[in-house]
């Protein structure tokens, strides 16, 4: 990815967040913090309890390019980050193009992960990053997420 741009990148994933939050406020969640570390993005409070969220934005499964697979990061820079390493009570991906939210509690995505053979994607996101993944057609799957659209 030549163009590759991490501040870019950066943005986008904050604004997705922000996205996000906005569609959890609307449903009677209030906001007490956005998070900068790899245990959480997001922490919500609805109905006294708190919440947490692990938000991954996705910006490039588009209506005219769609590959039909959802990126599950578990690795980045020979460091153990996403699925891996995150605290977050839910998982979610944003198709910002399909406004679209795949929500599905943490620990659920992780043993649906360890009961599968998913296909293991390397050198994906930015160039020298080597980020790893599982790369998993979204229909094999969507039953057990919560999709939204936003």
């Amino acid at each position: 990815m030549a163009n590759y741009n991490f501040k870019t990148d950066i943005k986008i994933g904050e604004d997705g967040e922000d996205i996000i939050i906005k569609y959890l406020t609307s449903k009677g969640a209030t906001l007490l913090n956005k998070n900068k570390d790899n245990k959480y993005d997001v922490l919500i409070e609805r109905k006294n309890k708190k919440i947490s969220y692990e938000i991954k934005t996705d910006v490039y499964c588009s209506p005219k390019n769609d590959t039909g697979n959802i990126f599950i990061e578990f690795e980045c820079r020979g460091k153990a980050s996403g699925i891996s390493v995150t605290e977050a009570d839910w998982f979610v991906t944003y198709f910002l193009h399909l406004g679209e939210a795949w929500f599905i509690k943490t620990d659920e995505l992780r043993k649906l992960i360890a009961d599968s053979n998913f296909k293991i994607k390397a050198n994906s996101g930015d160039e020298n990053s080597n980020t790893k993944g599982y790369l998993v057609r979204r229909k094999t799957i969507e039953k057990h997420f919560k999709i939204k659209k936003i």
